[in-house]
C-alpha cells in the first residue's frame, strides 16, 4: 500500500473498473489498481479528480487529501472513519486533565530530543566540535522531569532544537551548484531559503500521514497534549509527529543535500499568492517572497521521502522489523492504550 501524489498540473484522477487512472488530455498516464492505493495526495492548483474517483476512493476510506502546490494544508477527503467513541470521549478527558496532559508531553520531548540527538552523533560521528551541542541536547532531556508546566516544558524543546539546528547547519556541506545553502537557523513562514524550504515541505508530508494513522487507529488528530488545542490544529497529529522529524525528513534532507540530490537550481524565488489565491488561508492576503521546490524536484523529494518510510527498523515491544510506515501506526495504538488506560504510559519510539 503507498500514497499516491498527483503534482504535475494537467493531470487528473480518473476510477476504471477497479483501477485508479491518471489522464492529462486525454491520454493514460499512470494506472494502478485501487487495493494498491491507501491515499491520494492533490498538489497545486493544476490537478484534479473525478466524482466516480473521490467516490469510489472515499467508500474505500482511502484518504483524498489536497495540498498547495508547496505543501502547505488546504483539506481532506475520507469516508466514515473510526467509530472508537469511547476512545476519542476518553482522549478528550485526559487532554483535559493538566497531570496526565504533562506527563504525556514529557514523553513526547523526551523522544523528540533523544532521536534528534541520536540522529546528530551519526551524522557527525567522529566530529569533537559537535559535544557540546550534544551534549546541551542531553543535558535539556535530562531537565524534563523536573519540568512542572507545559510551558517549562516546551521552553526545554526549544533550546535542544536550537543546538540541533545548529549542528544540521554545519553538517550540510555546500551545494554542488553554488557557495551557500543559506541555512542560519529553522525559519517558518515563509521559508526563507532552500534548506527551510525543504523542511518545511517534508513535515508536511509527515504531518498528513500522522493524521492519516490517527484517523486509522480511533484517535482524534485535534485533541493533543504537549501542542495547543487550537481551532483547525491537529495537535495530538503534531505530537505523535515530533519524534520522527529528524528520523524521516531531517535525515532524507540533509542527505539529499550532501549528495548532490538537491541543489540550488531545484528552487524558485516565488511571490506569495494575494488574497483570492492558493494560500489565502495563511497569509490573509498578503504577498510575500518565498523560496519552494521546483516541480521535478518536489517529486524528487516525495519519492526519497516515501523510501524513507518504507525502510525497516526494529520496533522495541515487537522486537522485530516493520517499517516506519508501520511505526506511526503504532505509536498511535500505543497513545490509544494509553489513554484506554490499557497501558501504564506512553512510550516514545526511541531510535537505539
Amino acid at each position: 500500500m503507498a500514497t499516491l501524489y498527483v503534482t504535475e498540473p494537467g493531470l487528473q484522477v480518473h476510477k476504471i473498473g477497479q483501477r485508479i487512472v491518471l489522464r492529462r488530455e486525454g491520454e493514460i498516464v499512470q494506472d494502478i489498481p485501487l487495493i494498491k492505493v491507501d491515499r491520494v495526495v492533490l498538489m497545486g492548483r493544476g490537478v484534479g479528480i473525478t466524482t466516480p474517483a473521490l467516490y469510489a476512493l472515499t467508500r474505500q476510506n482511502i484518504d483524498v487529501v489536497y495540498l498547495t502546490s508547496h505543501g502547505a494544508f488546504i483539506s481532506r477527503v475520507n469516508g466514515k472513519g473510526h467509530n472508537n467513541t469511547r476512545l476519542r470521549y476518553q482522549q478528550a478527558l485526559a487532554v483535559a486533565d493538566p497531570a496526565k496532559a504533562l506527563v504525556v508531553a514529557r514523553a513526547v520531548v523526551r523522544g523528540k530530543i533523544h532521536n534528534q540527538r541520536i540522529f546528530m552523533q551519526r551524522a557527525l560521528v567522529g566530529q569533537s566540535w559537535a559535544e557540546r551541542s550534544l551534549t546541551a541536547m542531553e543535558s535539556a532531556a535530562r531537565r524534563l522531569d523536573s519540568a512542572a508546566t507545559l510551558d517549562e516544558l516546551r521552553g526545554l524543546e526549544g533550546t535542544a532544537a536550537r543546538e540541533y539546528f545548529s549542528l544540521m547547519r554545519q553538517a550540510l556541506r555546500p551545494p554542488a551548484d553554488g557557495p551557500t545553502w543559506g541555512f542560519e537557523t529553522r525559519a517558518y513562514y515563509p521559508p526563507p531559503d532552500p534548506i527551510n524550504a525543504v523542511l518545511s515541505f517534508g513535515y508536511t508530508l509527515l504531518l498528513n500521514q500522522v493524521i492519516a494513522a490517527c484517523q486509522i487507529g480511533g484517535l482524534d488528530p485535534a485533541l493533543g497534549f504537549f501542542h495547543s488545542v487550537d481551532f483547525g490544529k491537529p495537535s495530538m497529529a503534531l505530537d505523535l509527529e515530533e519524534g520522527f522529524r529528524a528520523l524521516l525528513v531531517d535525515s532524507v534532507v540533509l542527505t539529499a543535500a550532501n549528495r548532490g540530490l538537491l541543489r540550488l537550481q531545484d528552487f524558485a524565488l516565488q511571490q506569495s499568492a494575494p488574497r483570492g489565491g492558493e494560500d489565502e488561508e495563511e497569509e490573509a492576503g498578503e504577498s510575500r517572497p518565498r523560496i519552494m521546490l521546483k516541480n521535478d524536484a518536489r517529486q524528487k523529494f516525495i519519492t526519497l521521502f516515501e523510501n524513507r518510510l518504507n525502510e525497516t527498523v526494529i520496533y522495541p515491544s515487537l522486537s522485530e522489523e516493520t517499517t516506519y510506515r508501520r511505526v506511526l501506526e503504532l505509536q498511535v495504538y500505543q497513545m490509544a492504550q494509553m489513554i484506554l488506560g490499557e497501558a501504564p504510559a506512553f512510550i516514545p519510539f526511541m531510535l537505539r
